[in-house]
């Protein structure tokens, strides 16, 4: 969430401003690659974020944040390179940008950061957040990514940060090497927990905690805060008596179900995502819909889950039902959907071990709605386009934020009609470049074990070409929708003779 999400959580709904996060399991993936898939929702659809490398640093500095609130950290030197997608408007800052949202680090580590959940008010009576110093997502890329060397070691940071520093919001943050991945929530200003995603299942989160029973004996799938179930025991919030077992979500998570608001309602905000994701990857959980907030929190998927799955997910809008907003043409639906116009953009994070280290990783990132956008490959070693690094909130031209915004824009006049047309297109590209994609990594492969600079090159001009043959497309549908519009106002505005 952004700082106008902070502001409006004052007057109680923040939760209009929220992400949807899915994380597969190596073994549970189609090519045995651990996928860590997110949508990041703003408060405006004209709020672009760049795509950007940060080179690596031989002395730290003080991080600042500079949109959320006055969280200050000072970074130590020897920081690595990575890659992160920050706010246009944070650039200007003594680490090049904030609100990073997720990326890559030069030792292959993956963050996704984050996903808005919200403690209950009882835990927030003992512990409160800290509002205006805490860690909160406009830092947690930005700080962790330059350090941090494993995935277990990007939660035992992190984890430290909030024990230290204190949480000024609600977070659920994924972190991914190529061995393992890890999903970590907060509760309140200083409690954590941390599960170990298994490696034959996959995980969705919609703004709620989801972690529940937990086996702190177990270090090799749970990490904690020192106190988590201690400090529930102490003030309240858990009786182990009477409560059965510690529950992490029911004990410290917030659950409203009756609040006449729908966009602060669990049911109607949350559920409705969870459960759509966890039929589409598992269809027997519609058999039993969930009506209480208690999710499974890990599943196993009927086939295994490939990265245009995780996407499929994240472009989802309950489509073929009745909650579809977009096709029913009802923007005041109660039920909020995964793709919603106002996201910032969407990732799809792979990590592979068999590959060499500039084309194991690649992320797969989503300009805008993701209803009607598509998911650009960018290996974790190849130069980004300039065309990601230079949009602003006005219109332009030249922008890869702007070109999508501006085809999205034009469909949501008529999302019936359009949309079909545009998803078809890119569904037709998304399908050639994964082609190429596979015979590139061949060919890659065999240049690197002789020639890496041939093989940087060839890595520079798959991307150049697939960038090409994306923005050809996007202009392709631009130009025939509004042709299209053009024509229906001539119709309308005809005024026959001479």
């Amino acid at each position: 969430m952004k700082k106008i999400a902070i502001l409006l959580s004052l007057s109680g709904i923040a939760s209009v401003y929220a992400c949807t996060t899915i994380v597969v399991g190596k073994n549970a993936s189609a090519d045995g690659s651990i996928l860590v898939g997110r949508n990041v929702d703003a408060g405006k659809a004209n709020d672009p974020v760049h795509l950007v490398y940060h080179q690596p640093r031989a002395k730290g500095y003080l991080f600042k944040n500079v949109i959320e609130n006055n969280f200050t950290y000072q970074m130590p030197n020897r920081l690595m390179g990575y890659t992160g997608a920050p706010e246009w408007n944070s650039r200007d800052t003594a680490g090049n940008g904030t609100f990073e949202e997720a990326g890559f680090n030069d030792a292959g580590v993956a963050v996704s950061a984050t996903e808005t959940i919200f403690s209950n008010k009882q835990t927030l009576a003992v512990d409160p957040y800290i509002e205006s110093t805490g860690v909160v997502e406009e830092a947690i890329p930005s700080i962790l990514l330059p350090q941090i060397k494993s995935a277990r070691d990007g939660v035992e940071l992190l984890g430290k940060i909030i024990e230290s520093y204190g949480s000024g919001e609600g977070f659920g943050v994924v972190f991914a090497d190529k061995h393992e991945a890890w999903y970590l929530e907060n509760a309140g200003g200083h409690q954590w927990l941390a599960v170990r995603i298994p490696d034959d299942a996959y995980f969705v989160s919609a703004n709620q905690s989801r972690l529940g029973t937990v086996d702190l004996t177990d270090s090799k799938n749970y990490l904690a805060s020192p106190n988590l179930i201690e400090f529930a025991i102490d003030k309240g919030l858990y009786n182990p008596k009477t409560d059965g077992k510690f529950n992490f979500h029911k004990v410290y998570g917030k659950n409203d179900v009756t609040n006449p608001n729908p966009y602060n309602n669990d049911k109607y905000y949350n559920y409705q995502r969870v459960t759509y994701l966890q039929g589409k990857y598992t269809a027997k959980t519609l058999q039993k819909p969930v009506t209480d907030g208690d999710f499974p929190v890990f599943l196993k998927p009927d086939h295994k889950l490939s990265v245009l799955d995780v996407q499929s997910g994240l472009q989802s809008y309950f489509q073929k039902s009745n909650l579809d907003p977009y096709t029913n043409q009802n923007p005041k639906s109660d039920y909020r959907p995964v793709s919603v116009f106002r996201t910032q953009q969407s990732h799809v994070l792979q990590l592979r071990n068999n590959l060499p280290e500039p084309i194991a990783n690649v992320e797969y990132f989503n300009y805008g709605m993701t209803a009607l956008g598509m998911y650009a490959p960018f290996y974790k070693g190849a130069k980004i386009p300039t065309s990601y690094q230079f949009a602003t909130e006005s219109a332009d031209s030249n922008s890869a934020f702007w070109k999508f915004r501006k085809l999205q824009t034009l469909a949501m006049q008529n999302f019936p009609k359009y949309a079909p047309i545009v998803q078809a297109g890119f569904a037709g590209v998304n399908q050639q470049i994964a082609k190429q994609q596979v015979e590139f990594e061949k060919q890659y492969v065999k240049l690197y074990r002789n020639d890496p600079l041939a093989a940087q090159k060839l890595l520079d001009k798959f991307t150049d070409d697939s960038q090409k043959q994306i923005f050809e497309e996007v202009n392709k549908l631009t130009n025939q929708i509004l042709t299209d519009m053009t024509n229906q106002v001539n119709a309308a505005y005809i005024f026959e003779g001479a």
